[in-house]
């Protein structure tokens, strides 16, 4: 049986964050997918939704991008 994923024709779904694509590029459980946008949402100043983006789109190195949100946080 070969199911093809779900594609949602609902316009309000195409701004949503991929979230299986962030596991998959992170290579993270959702668990930690969760922790991760949580501290980056409350870090950056930002909505979970855009956390996730951000994610998403803008971080291709988790590890470096994680320390260096760490270092933002110590300075203020």
């Amino acid at each position: 049986m070969n199911k093809k994923p779900y594609q949602s024709t609902d316009e309000s779904h195409i701004e949503q964050p991929d979230i299986q694509k962030i596991l998959e590029k992170h290579d993270l459980g959702r668990h930690d997918l969760i922790f991760i946008a949580t501290q980056v949402a409350r870090i950056e100043k930002i909505s979970p939704k855009q956390a996730l983006q951000k994610l998403e789109e803008d971080v291709e190195n988790l590890e470096e991008y994680l320390v260096a949100l760490k270092f933002k946080e110590a300075e203020g």
